[in-house]
């Protein structure tokens, strides 16, 4: 095999490492002629050590890609290093107004493009039309195309002003689930015309807006494929390319998740996927390994897995991103001003009352997952900040009230307790597709004879869980400046 397609195979990737440093394994990677690396929460230490991080790389390659999943709300995998965290996607297509939209992904782009970040994995452009999907959430800027559209389009324009690349993601579309692509194999069983009017409607309206790369979903789109878009020609190369004419980087997402791995190896993904069309073939996780992986490759084209001008497309249209990014102007960042607008915003638009200043706060939040990385340990902690005189209890998972020898179960009685003769406030994150959540919301309203306030903090639609009398307000998302504010409206006078 020559040198030129040895480049190319490493171009075709973009892997994750470990640690805040650079390991001579991966520069070395660069250096022969890797496509991107992908960074999360563990390679970031503060805005100082990513920016080392990043220029280390590029001195080993200039036209090195470096991307960051960077939606907003829990989605910050950049938190050490940025103290104005965007706002989430849910929240901006609530608020409904495109230029705050625009402002908001232009203020995190630029804060990217200071740390040497160039491509941001945003944004997630799926209609989450199904209220049960287990992992887009707040993730979407809401339930309907249009606003999705709108809003996706304000977004990869804003990102563009900032002068990096933006990607909406997960193509074909990842709203209408009920299984999380991480422990599982979705479906999607549209028809083609449903599919055309929902799901692509948005990746259309982006891509006419010059989105720079489009990520995968690993999902079968049954009217299209028995296979997931990740590894079918069909939906990456007839559909995304042939049909709504994307001429970008196609990147996977995540191939290491288990609606890939639980069936085939991750180098047999990372080729199936590149034969599908893909130009960047993800491989996230810490211990990924650009050499072997190049290596697996390069085999598959000397067998005739895969086709040599395949990779060497697929290499080249990164190159071609690359060479662009280099050329673009990069912007400064707006020192926080859009998330405080969104803030004031959502404090604004609702009937908050004043607690007082020591309520007992029980927050009720989802589990602990990979796809996103809570920056703060929950809202005990913020409203601490805001109002010292209070506290409370941060309970994540399952906690069942009906098992009565669970220390779960045990754990809602005890706040219940904890929480008496004091004004309560009750946080919920997505309760409408969470059973104990919704049992531990009755239990501590019914058994709570002072004030009691729920704030719902996942999608809005749990408002409509709220007992009838009991005063509520919506967050649509988990971020931490619009939070604080939240906490300050009830606490202080």
């Amino acid at each position: 095999m020559s040198d030129q397609m040895d480049r190319d195979a490493a171009g075709a990737l973009i892997v994750g490492f470990s640690g805040t440093t650079a390991p001579d394994e991966l520069r070395r990677a660069v250096a022969a002629g890797l496509g991107g690396v992908i960074l999360f929460t563990r390679n970031v230490g503060d805005a100082d050590q990513v920016a080392a991080l990043t220029a280390s790389l590029r001195a080993e390659r200039p036209d090195l890609i470096i991307a960051i999943d960077h939606e907003g709300g829990e989605f910050s995998h950049l938190a050490p290093a940025n103290p104005w965290p965007l706002a989430s996607p849910r929240v901006l297509g609530d608020l409904d107004d495109v230029d705050l939209t625009r402002a908001s992904a232009r203020d995190a782009a630029a804060t990217l493009a200071s740390l040497g970040i160039d491509l941001m994995l945003a944004p997630s452009v799926d209609v989450n039309s199904n209220p049960a999907n287990p992992i887009i959430s707040t993730r979407s800027f809401g339930t309907t195309a249009d606003v999705v559209s709108r809003h996706g389009v304000a977004f990869v324009e804003g990102v563009h002003e900032a002068g990096i690349a933006a990607c909406p993601k997960h193509f074909p579309g990842h709203g209408d689930v009920a299984v999380d692509s991480h422990v599982g194999l979705p479906s999607v069983d549209r028809s083609i015309e449903e599919v055309n009017a929902v799901e692509l409607a948005p990746f259309r309206a982006t891509i006419a807006a010059g989105a720079d790369v489009v990520m995968s979903a690993h999902i079968v789109f049954s009217a299209y494929d028995d296979q997931p878009a990740t590894l079918s020609r069909r939906l990456l190369t007839g559909l995304l390319r042939e049909e709504l004419g994307f001429t970008g980087v196609i990147t996977t997402d995540a191939l290491e998740m288990q609606a890939i791995t639980r069936t085939r190896s991750i180098e047999d993904a990372a080729v199936a996927s590149i034969g599908a069309g893909a130009d960047l073939a993800m491989i996230a996780v810490g211990s990924a390994d650009p050499r072997a992986l190049t290596a697996r490759v390069v085999d598959a084209i000397g067998n005739g897995t895969l086709d040599a001008e395949r990779v060497a497309d697929a290499a080249a249209r990164g190159r071609t991103l690359a060479a662009s990014l280099a050329q673009r102007t990069r912007r400064p960042g707006l020192d926080g001003a859009p998330i405080r607008e969104v803030a004031a915003r959502v404090v604004a638009g609702q009937n908050i009352p004043l607690l007082g200043s020591a309520p007992y706060v029980v927050d009720l939040t989802q589990g602990l997952h990979p796809a996103w990385n809570p920056y703060f340990s929950g809202l005990p902690e913020v409203f601490g900040r805001v109002a010292p005189g209070s506290d409370g209890v941060v309970l994540r998972g399952e906690h069942r009230l009906t098992d009565a020898d669970s220390p779960a179960g045990d754990a809602i009685k005890t706040a219940a307790a904890a929480a008496a003769g004091r004004p309560l406030v009750i946080a919920v994150q997505d309760a409408g597709r969470t059973p104990w959540m919704r049992d531990a919301l009755t239990h501590l309203v019914e058994g709570h004879k002072d004030d009691v306030f729920v704030l719902c903090t996942g999608i809005p639609e749990d408002r409509a869980l709220v007992p009838e009398g009991i005063r509520s307000a919506t967050t649509s998302g988990r971020n931490v400046i619009v939070l604080e504010a939240v906490a300050k409206a009830l606490t202080q006078a």
